[in-house]
């Protein structure tokens, strides 16, 4: 039960620190320190209690009221100086903030038994925190969990106290400035000489019911924004001048700087280690007030005692060491005095007070030259002096150490109100046990044929003259032997049977009493068992569980056989103890023998041996690939090496043609584990097993070698491939290799001479790309998980490729119509399928404008949609082969562009066209043909040579309808193909504007006998001329342009009277407008 009664719901509580120690009869002496806001709720001045947890028999320890004391801040009033903080009496005593007390309980008590792996937990509980924490939300709402837990130790004993918590020597610095540094040492020493270990701790709540179960319950206390257990002062958040507390881990040493006041609680784990193992755990856990102090005040200053400026110094075991504790401060305090200056003290080994060198735990004790506090105005002096015996080099329990390190902790403030500085300094004293030498190695033991051991080691060097003597230990037979001389370096032991754990020591040391031990090592032993199967089957221990940089790695097996000729016969890791030796020699007694070299010399293990006999055939053999030798193309099996030595050869098997398994050929020797066999590469696949045969007879008869049981069958590969001419790939499919797991088949292709890994595949079929016109040999290779590979059977093909025409010319571009013909020629067997007609655009760029099957050598277009009559026109052709390949391109041809003027009056026409382009044989010549009245003559009106682009054309008096048409035809000469083509330019019409003459009087009997109009660039065929006479009487009519009007009255031939008559004509031009002429004509006779 927790007795809180008269605290309840008070707000108080500012930290505190459970710890115990061991007194005489095994009895534990625990104290609880607590420290209380005076101006918060009254302490139980009757007891307090501490729960325990993982005790099978105590659950609770009551500890009573022992003191409580004022540790208020002390300093000295004057003018001008605010009050000295105090507790007063009762509840809400304290007259501010910093107003503290301690209070102390204790009791002694035998707890039986030793603490289990998680410890026995102690915990003190206490409710409520001050609410005047800054660091914690809604602190009042929260208790306080002090706990301490002891582990057990490699010293613990039954019902006996064996390690003491560390305790602290330094009451809690609880108050301090804004912008001064706090730097605070508790003092915490370990009375066992432990190590320690300090950390930040986490704050808990108080657990009023329930088990111990942190952080489940208790709970951890919340920290505001920008607080931690790890981080519970102002940081640069706060302020920018901030320095965040941190702790030393070796000395507890807590130093912080805040400019920002509050009230910050602290918790510090102490743990306490013994030889490496956690012995102890305490804490402490402290309320920090910062005030915001009115007046400039200074710290004291502590002069460092040491050189260097340094508060450590090392000292041998048996040395006095003295030094002054010098401290300054000439600050003034507010009425204008000489502040004074405050010395304390707190270490493990002062002695009565402080001034006595008995009554310490280990005395001569330290002392100073007169008792704390040392008082002095400005300037204090404290004269510390130790004499040191080799008594500080042991613990309680006989150890001694090479060095053990004591720390005194000085504090030192002055006597400022309302908040002194404090300084503390702590030094640390290393006490060296001088002289110490390490026990030398054990490098080896060896076994001889007694069963007699020699320890071997290197003697050690001793420069000081402080060896004393060797020690040679086991762990079964604890001391065996002292040597006294230090330049022995080894030891015989005799009759050792079994494996032992030795060990040497070397005392030594200015003291004398410091002995030190090597690594434990133990001999080698072997023991033999003979199954009577033909193996010997030995083990043994390593001399130590973990390797040994400077042994070998690998423990050597030597057999004796014959008597007195030890052999090599294997070697095993250092980590493998165990080893089957199959028996190759037919009978025989053999002994064995283990061996360790190390860089110094080697272990040797006992000789063991019996009676053995070889009763095993060799190993099965493991066929680790069939295939084919891609040299010799024979098929090549291969196995692994028999593991019995005594293996003399191996037998291979295959099927004959019924599929009966028969001796195919013998190797012999051990090492011969691969066979060439010559086979038909068109066959297959081909299935072989091997079996291996040692030195031993058998008693059947005739006499034959033990042999061992046939492999496991396994059968080569054979490939076929299909191939794709126009994809240019290759199907190829193989049988599967039989007889091992297949990680992945390789397909590798032999291309001229040169391998190539094609594809990757866990099939047994792939398609890979190949390449025209080239012939290819297939392997297929089973990669096996253990690296190993077998080649199938070669597979041959040829790639074909679509074939190339022995012929393409694109022969001709020539004008029909409106419309230009394109010809290909092409030879069309190779499988020719289409040809791809190209025209150039007004861009400069080829265009396809269509395909015409090729059906023939000669491969016909139409282009319907240019217009010839605009442009010549530029084409080309490409062929499409059997496979849809697009071939390269033919020659290029141009048509001929024919333009041209007229001159009306003169009737001149004048041509000019382009050249062709595109004629294997080239131009011979032009042909001019010209179209009169729609009618072109056969011949051609002029031949031109081929340089020749213009023609001039005089049309005068050839009686055309007014439009005149010419084309031009290019002649090729007779080109490499053995033809010749004619290409037709585009038809150019020229027009005329009509002529018409008509005479006014005309003399039948004359020089003009006949009356008609002079035509010309008419059309003809619309032609009509009509006479009438005055009285409007038809004359003459004619439709014929070469019938004229002779004076004859048409209608009945007589001749017409002299006199005046009207003339009708009418005709038509090119375009159809019709001209009509009126006109009077004289006939006079």
């Amino acid at each position: 039960m927790l007795f809180t009664s008269n605290m309840a719901s008070a707000s108080h509580v500012m930290g505190g620190d459970l710890t115990w120690r061991c007194g005489a009869g095994g009895v534990y002496t625990f104290e609880l320190i607590f420290y209380r806001d005076c101006n918060g709720a009254e302490v139980n001045v009757v007891s307090e209690t501490v729960r325990v947890w993982n005790h099978p028999s105590i659950s609770q320890i009551t500890l009573d009221f022992v003191s409580r004391a004022d540790i208020s801040p002390s300093c000295t009033e004057v003018v001008g100086s605010p009050p000295m903080l105090e507790c007063g009496i009762g509840s809400a005593g304290g007259n501010g903030s910093g107003a503290i007390e301690q209070v102390v309980y204790r009791r002694d008590i035998i707890l039986a038994g030793t603490p289990p792996n998680e410890g026995w937990i102690f915990t003190y509980e206490n409710f409520s925190r001050s609410n005047a924490l800054t660091n914690i939300n809604d602190p009042s709402s929260y208790g306080i969990t002090i706990a301490a837990t002891m582990f057990p130790s490699p010293n613990s004993t039954i019902n006996d106290c064996t390690d003491s918590s560390p305790q602290f020597l330094q009451s809690p610095y609880f108050v301090t400035c804004a912008g001064s540094e706090y730097r605070y040492n508790m003092n915490a020493v370990d009375p066992d000489l432990d190590s320690m270990l300090f950390e930040f701790g986490i704050p808990y709540d108080h657990f009023p019911t329930g088990i111990y179960d942190p952080p489940n319950n208790p709970i951890p206390v919340p920290f505001e924004t920008g607080f931690s257990f790890t981080s519970p002062t102002p940081g640069l958040l706060n302020d920018p001048n901030n320095i965040e507390a941190t702790i030393n881990s070796a000395t507890g040493e807590l130093i912080f700087t805040s400019y920002t006041s509050g009230n910050y609680n602290i918790k510090i784990l102490v743990k306490s280690y013994r030889q490496g193992v956690l012995v102890s755990e305490v804490e402490r856990e402290m309320q920090v007030v910062v005030l915001p102090c009115s007046s400039a005040n200074d710290a004291p200053v502590i002069t460092p005692p040491f050189p260097g400026n340094s508060f450590e110094v090392d000292i041998i075991a048996g040395d006095l060491i003295s030094f002054d504790l010098v401290a300054n401060d000439f600050d003034l305090l507010q009425d204008g005095s000489n502040q004074n200056v405050i010395i304390t003290a707190s270490g493990p080994l002062f002695g009565s007070n402080y001034t006595s060198d008995l009554g310490c735990d280990i005395e001569p004790c330290a002392t100073l030259n007169s008792a704390p506090p040392i008082i002095a105005p400005q300037t204090a002096n404290a004269l510390f002096s130790w004499q040191t015996t080799c008594d500080h080099l042991i613990n309680q329990f006989g150890e001694a150490a090479d060095v053990i390190p004591y720390d005194f902790v000085f504090k030192v403030q002055d006597n400022f109100c309302q908040v002194p500085k404090i300084t503390y300094a702590t030094v640390r004293i290393n006490v060296i046990n001088s002289g110490i030498l390490d026990a030398p190695k054990i490098n080896c033991i060896q076994t001889d044929d007694s069963d007699n051991i020699t320890l071997f080691w290197n003697s050690i060097m001793d420069p000081n003259g402080s060896f004393v003597e060797y020690g040679v230990y086991s762990i079964q037979d604890g001391l065996i032997a002292n040597i006294s001389d230090i330049n022995i370096d080894n030891y015989v032991i005799n009759g050792v049977n079994a494996a032992h754990d030795y060990y040497l020591s070397a005392k030594s040391g200015i003291c004398g009493n410091t002995e030190k031990y090597s690594d434990t090592v133990r001999n080698i032993y072997l023991s033999l068992n003979n199954p009577g199967n033909g193996t010997a089957l030995l083990s043994w221990n390593n001399p130590n569980l973990d390797y040994a940089p400077y042994y070998s790695a690998y423990s050597h097996i030597y057999r004796e056989y014959p008597l007195g000729t030890l052999t090599l016969i294997d070697s095993v890791d250092y980590n493998i103890t165990s080893y089957k030796d199959t028996i190759d020699i037919c009978e025989a007694f053999l002994q064995y023998q283990i061996v360790l070299p190390t860089s110094t010399c080697a272990f040797t293990s006992n000789k063991v041996g019996d009676d053995f006999e070889d009763m095993l055939t060799p190993d099965k053999p493991t066929i680790l690939s069939v295939g084919i030798d891609t040299v010799t193309n024979d098929m090549l099996i291969q196995w692994d090496q028999n593991y019995q030595s005594d293996t003399y050869g191996y037998v291979i098997y295959t099927f004959d043609a019924n599929g009966i398994l028969f001796d195919l050929d013998t190797v012999w020797g051990i090492s011969n584990v691969n066979y060439n066999h010559t086979v038909d590469l068109t066959a297959g696949p081909y299935s072989y097993s091997v079996a291996a045969f040692d030195s031993c007879y058998t008693t059947n008869v005739p006499v034959t070698f033990q042999t061992s049981a046939k492999s496991s069958i396994n059968t080569s590969m054979i490939s076929t491939a299909d191939v794709y001419m126009c994809d240019q790939e290759a199907d190829i499919f193989w049988t599967p290799y039989i007889g091992r797991p297949v990680e992945f088949y390789e397909i590798w292709s032999l291309v001229d001479g040169s391998w190539n890994l094609e594809e990757i595949s866990q099939d047994t079929s792939v398609r890979i790309p190949v390449i025209g016109n080239q012939n290819y040999t297939i392997f297929i290779n089973a990669v096996f998980a253990d690296g190993y590979g077998a080649f199938s059977s070669p597979s041959f093909f040829f790639v074909p490729t679509p074939g190339q025409p022995a012929f393409h010319y694109f022969k001709l571009a020539t004008v029909n119509d409106d419309m230009i013909e394109l010809y290909d020629y092409i030879d069309e067997s190779v499988g020719i399928t289409e040809i791809i007609f190209q025209r150039r655009n007004l861009s400069g760029a080829y265009e396809e404008i269509g395909r015409s099957d090729a059906n023939g050598n000669e491969v016909f277009f139409l282009d319907e949609e240019s217009n010839p009559n605009y442009q010549s026109w530029e084409y080309r052709t490409k062929y499409i082969d059997s496979c849809g390949t697009v071939g390269a391109y033919a020659n290029t041809n141009k048509t001929m562009y024919l333009e041209g003027s007229a001159e009306d009056y003169d009737m001149i026409n004048t041509l000019n066209w382009s050249a062709y382009e595109g004629f294997d044989g080239g131009i011979l010549e032009y042909h001019i043909y010209r179209s009169i009245n729609n009618i072109y003559d056969s011949n051609p009106i002029v031949i031109l040579d081929q340089t020749e682009l213009s023609y001039i054309d005089d049309v005068n008096g050839l009686g055309s309808n007014g439009k005149i048409c010419y084309r031009i035809e290019a002649i090729e000469v007779f080109n490499t193909y053995n033809f010749s083509e004619i290409s037709s330019s585009n038809e150019l019409c020229l027009l005329y504007s009509p002529k018409i003459y008509i005479p006014n009087a005309f003399t039948p009997n004359g020089i003009n006998p006949i009356f008609k109009p002079v035509v010309s660039n008419v059309n003809f065929s619309t032609y009509h001329l009509s006479i009438i006479n005055r009285w409007g009487q038809l004359v003459f009519e004619s439709y014929d342009k070469d019938e004229g009007w002779n004076g004859n009255i048409q209608a009945n031939g007589k001749k017409a009277t002299n006199d005046v008559y009207v003339y009708i004509f009418e005709a038509e031009d090119e375009d159809g407008i019709v001209m009509v002429r009126k006109g009077f004509v004289s006939l006079i006779d």
